[in-house]
């Protein structure tokens, strides 16, 4: 098997600049300075160097990890002779994507157990979830780096209370806690007796943790072999020169690229997989998104758009960036990049093994994302403008434990059983539709947000809304469920360039959960989520449309598909 799966860079009239930049940064002796973790390669600020150096943990954690190997398969070996059929892992964001994409591109093992993840405030999903598993003999992983992200604490409130109505006492033998040190989630999870509690790393941020315990504990739970997905990242390490400078440095090469092009106008990173490796981009979008989109620049990873068959709806916006396996040929994205690059789009490629050499790409991609950094002059660790949105949702929520109830916003337009508000205004929904997309202009991006329960009938739904407007408009789109992108993309919807038209869909709960311990309930938490998303979309000036699609989704959409 070769050292690292092979990428190459087909980089057209932009390779001089790129190559130019790498030889820079070689004379500026980058790699000894990138491994001393010399914060001056990103910023001259005094006190953002040392939040960046307190965030640069992530660079040597798969060689800590490879010694926690023995611990965490002696945990599963203890989980199945305990009994348990079935795992559900509740996080968001950094805790959540890995698990999400080690699941779905990997077949289980005989030794490992069905896992499902749940990553959204829809009630209707965690009724789901909750009638589709026995609860008995079920382990909960509750994953929250800093023991105070509402989503997942309000998940372990929730199914603790439903254990504790079964087992009693003896509830917290199903439960396991992923957090940090000092967190005080560790004092309620040690109160309930949770069977076990793994302590991360403070100095790895959360979208650079998947080859902490919060990938790789759901990993092994599943069944995967860690110990080859954690080898495979210290390959990845060692070529990207943490044992010295080397000839070709995967990680400089792609994200030097990729910075590049992002200031030469190309700052849309389109991910092109087969079908294996759909969820690849959930983990890429929090990654690239939440560390670059700051300061009014940034790359936005489109995720999900599959190739046009026209290729002149691509404006001059576009990287394109195929992952897939090797030596399978992809038919039908094969022609379509070669068909790119000969039209002057440039086009990196990367071909792995198998799923194992995931291992790899995340830290492949987490130096590249750092690299970007420094070329934009930006701090890839921080996040900003994440908290906006869950300031508004707080004081949201303050409104509802004081009057019962979120507050109501006037519609501009009702018309079919559909809601529309903003400040686009139109006699009807098809007038108002065309309004808010004539503001689109080359260059930009329409977000779709949905904060509606997943199904597969909605996703071939927004799937047709995404290609409607990349025909009809010729710009990137990108699709998201909340509040899932707030803790991924929502950084650079906030804070990358205002290019965004932000389309918003909101939908009446069938079915309702209650919290424990709480005056709401998880629809009201998703509904105040996405108001509170929409007010700092507001906040920053940013072109946004709320559609409420009433008591069925799915037909709701459907009568905007035509309004269209």
């Amino acid at each position: 098997m070769s050292e690292t799966a092979p990428m190459t860079l087909a980089l057209g009239s932009y390779q001089a600049a790129v190559d130019t930049k790498i030889q820079e940064l070689t004379a500026a002796d980058f790699n000894s300075r990138f491994w001393q973790k010399d914060a001056t390669l990103w910023t001259s600020d005094a006190e953002a160097q040392e939040s960046i150096r307190s965030f640069m943990g992530w660079l040597r954690v798969a060689e800590d990890l490879k010694k926690a190997v023995p611990e965490i398969e002696a945990f599963v070996e203890e989980v199945r002779a305990a009994g348990f059929k079935h795992v559900v892992v509740m996080g968001m964001g950094g805790s959540s994507m890995a698990p999400i994409v080690f699941e779905k591109t990997s077949a289980r093992s005989d030794k490992g157990l069905p896992v499902s993840i749940l990553d959204t405030t829809s009630p209707g999903t965690v009724r789901e979830i909750e009638n589709s598993v026995p609860l008995a003999e079920t382990l909960f992983v509750v994953a929250s780096k800093s023991g105070t992200t509402a989503e997942p604490l309000a998940f372990g409130d929730y199914f603790y209370a439903k254990l504790k109505e079964i087992k009693g006492d003896k509830a917290g033998e199903n439960f396991v806690a992923i957090t940090d040190p000092g967190s005080k989630f560790i004092t309620a999870a040690t109160a309930e007796g949770y069977r076990k509690i793994f302590l991360n790393f403070t100095e790895v941020g959360g979208r650079f943790s998947a080859l902490t315990y919060f990938g790789l504990v759901p990993a092994a739970l599943y069944g995967l072999n860690i110990g080859e997905i954690l080898t495979r990242a210290l390959r990845m390490m060692q070529a990207t020169g943490a044992d010295g400078a080397t000839e070709h440095n995967p990680g400089l090469e792609l994200g030097t690229a990729l910075g590049v092009l992002a200031q030469q106008g190309r700052d849309k990173l389109t991910l092109i997989v087969p079908p294996a490796l759909d969820s690849f981009g959930l983990w890429l979008e929090q990654l690239i998104a939440e560390s670059t989109g700051k300061q009014g620049t940034g790359i936005l990873p489109v995720a999900g758009e599959p190739l046009a068959d026209d290729l002149g709806v691509y404006g001059k916006d576009r990287v394109f960036v195929y992952v897939g396996y090797q030596p399978a040929i992809d038919a039908a994205n094969a022609p379509k990049l070669k068909a790119l690059q000969e039209a002057g789009h440039p086009v990196i490629t990367i071909l792995m093994q198998d799923a194992l050499d995931l291992g790899a790409e995340f830290y492949r991609w987490e130096i590249a994302t750092a690299v970007v950094g420094v070329v934009l002059g930006i701090n890839p660790f921080d996040q900003p403008n994440v908290q906006a949105a869950k300031t508004a949702t707080d004081k949201l929520m303050k409104t509802v434990a004081e009057e019962g109830k979120l507050p109501a916003e006037e519609a501009t337009l009702s018309e079919n059983n559909l809601s529309y508000y903003g400040s686009t205004k139109g006699t009807d929904a098809a007038a108002l539709l065309q309004q808010f997309f004539g503001q689109a202009h080359p260059g930009d991006y329409v977000a779709i947000q949905a904060y509606l329960a997943e199904t597969p009938e909605l996703n071939k739904e927004f799937d047709e809304l995404r290609a409607k407007i990349q025909a009809k408009l010729h710009v990137a789109t990108t699709f998201g469920y909340g509040p899932r992108f707030l803790h991924s993309t929502g950084q650079y919807h906030k804070g990358g360039p205002n290019t965004g038209l932000f389309l918003q869909f909101t939908g009446d709960n069938a079915v309702d959960v209650p919290l424990p311990g709480r005056s709401y309930t998880f629809g009201t938490l998703q509904s105040a989520q996405a108001q509170g998303d929409l007010t700092a979309l507001r906040d920053y000036d940013r072109r946004a449309l709320h559609i409420h699609l009433g008591g069925d989704a799915a037909e709701g959409l459907k009568t905007v598909l035509a309004a269209l």
